[in-house]
């Protein structure tokens, strides 16, 4: 799907969605910005400047229902008082859900998804010079920077050893 197809996608879902009484904004930008690096969501709204921007990941492009759903959500986040999922988003969901034919929730559940949402490997190792205990860590934290000034659940010091 190219830009100017999710861009018409975008502006097709707003309009039914304002028909249905739900106040899109008004300042929505008309372009959907697409995210390659997205790994732990679909897609996210962003406030700036007065306006909202909706962006997908690039892995629910492959996927139009997924889309569907996707930019649904996300233009609910632009109706005031929605920015949350809180009462007044999810009475909104259930009106579009209903009209609509989906199953809007906070999170979706992926059937067969396109590739995994995140997969990281253990980079980094400590280990406790009391117990024993490993612990090990994906990404670099002050723990991992910094072990002696850190302790074990026991008391005990740690230390890197990966």
């Amino acid at each position: 799907m190219d830009q100017i197809e999710l861009d018409q996608r975008m502006d097709q879902l707003a309009c039914q969605l304002r028909e249905l009484g739900l106040e899109i904004s008004p300042r929505l930008d008309p372009h959907v910005r697409i995210n390659t690096r997205a790994k732990r969501r679909l897609g996210c709204c962003w406030f700036s400047l007065g306006g909202c921007v909706v962006e997908v990941s690039s892995r629910v492009l492959e996927d139009p229902e997924l889309l569907r759903l996707t930019l649904v959500h996300e233009l609910l986040h632009t109706c005031p008082g929605c920015q949350d999922h809180g009462p007044r988003w999810k009475a909104c969901a259930q009106l579009a859900s209903r009209a609509l034919g989906l199953e809007l929730r906070r999170t979706v559940q992926v059937e067969n998804p396109p590739g995994p949402l995140r997969r990281e490997e253990v980079k980094y190792v400590l280990e406790c010079e009391s117990c024993g205990a490993v612990i090990q860590r994906k990404r670099l934290s002050k723990a991992v920077k910094a072990p002696w000034r850190y302790r074990c659940s026991c008391g005990g010091r740690l230390k890197r050893i990966r």
